[in-house]
């Protein structure tokens, strides 16, 4: 049994390296000609080459499910029309037993994943936006708009951020009982952690206008030259903003979602990010099981063609539904564990079924 074990994790982790590298390769050549369309001024060929190399982890992390479903498909899919399968039940191996074989190259696809997710993907993804901001010698917006923050009783609005973690256009509103007590402006603010575990901003060239309790005479306004500013914000965490939800790891989104409710703020948007990447190599598992009931269920007779074509109809729903859910979620305030966890049980369901079905 443990030679026909690696027989069958052999075909299929080649058949899924396969799959992941025509992928791959596609996203890879779609993505660099993209890129160089955007390509004016100092912000040359090379530089977008540059920037694809840093996104292009990200991208294979995302593909990683698919590879999955499409791999495990075609390595098993081959092997049946050799009618291999067919001997291996004929000796008395269960389905269950080929469908643990097929699960161990997933299981190194979910490893592979984390390790991408958590600590390569996200890290040359923010290098990659910093690069390519200095390339085209800008500060990186927040957002459109910039962006809002809070910190107990203040409200801070930044305009953008410095690839060295420079803020630019600061504005800060502090209130003392529900009333606004001060407004603070910059022009720009640096963080300042020379003193061991004591960091704290600058704010440079700005203004702050004072208004007294009651709000019974006008405020006072004095100017500085620089002022220092203590709260709970780093450079490192301002940065992560740079990047989408969708593009951070685990641990940052975790981290900033947890600020975010501390602050009393809404931090679904964060935790469904978090969700989508804890629960991938569960949806990798669902993808490979409803690949395995393909061939020994209701596809078994179809051919490799018609399969094939099933399983990236059968992601392409997956993930649109699960993108439906999430939306759905966000917009009506539902559990983000819910959202992005119920798709992945329908789809270990139905794999079950139709195993069930051809066991």
């Amino acid at each position: 049994m443990t030679r026909i074990d690696r027989y069958l994790n052999r075909q299929v982790l080649m058949a899924m390296a396969v799959v992941l590298l025509v992928l791959a390769g596609l996203d890879l050549v779609f993505t660099l000609v993209d890129e160089i369309g955007e390509t004016e001024g100092a912000y040359g060929t090379a530089d977008a080459i540059r920037y694809v190399l840093y996104v292009f982890p990200r991208h294979i992390y995302e593909l990683l499910p698919m590879t999955a479903l499409i791999g495990s498909l075609a390595g098993l899919g081959v092997l049946a029309s050799a009618n291999e399968l067919v001997v291996l039940q004929a000796a008395g191996v269960w389905v269950l037993r080929i469908v643990w074989a097929v699960m161990k190259p997933a299981i190194l696809v979910m490893v592979t994943g984390l390790i991408l997710g958590e600590f390569v993907a996200p890290r040359l993804e923010l290098q990659g936006e910093l690069d390519r901001a200095l390339a085209r010698g800008k500060q990186v917006a927040l957002s459109r708009y910039g962006h809002w923050q809070r910190d107990d009783n203040e409200f801070m609005h930044f305009n953008a951020i410095d690839p060295d973690g420079e803020l630019h256009g600061i504005s800060i509103y502090r209130f003392d009982d529900q009333q606004l007590a001060a407004i603070t402006r910059a022009e720009s603010a640096y963080y300042d952690d020379s003193e061991e575990g004591a960091g704290y901003w600058l704010l440079q060239n700005g203004s702050q206008t004072t208004f007294p309790a009651g709000g019974d005479r006008q405020g006072d306004s004095f100017s500085f030259l620089e002022q220092s500013w203590n709260v709970d914000l780093t450079p490192d965490l301002l940065k992560v903003l740079i990047i989408d939800p969708d593009k951070m790891s685990m641990s940052d989104l975790y981290r900033y979602a947890g600020r975010f409710e501390s602050q009393g703020q809404d931090g679904s948007a964060y935790f469904l990010s978090f969700w989508k990447k804890a629960l991938q190599p569960l949806t990798t598992a669902a993808l490979v099981i409803v690949a395995v009931s393909f061939i020994f269920g209701p596809l078994r007779s179809a051919t490799m063609g018609s399969k094939v074509f099933t399983a990236i109809c059968f992601g392409v729903v997956f993930y649109l539904v699960q993108n439906l859910m999430s939306t759905v979620s966000l917009v009506y305030q539902l559990n983000p564990l819910m959202a992005v966890s119920g798709p992945v049980v329908l789809c270990l369901a139905l794999g079950f079924l139709l195993l069930r079905r051809a066991a």
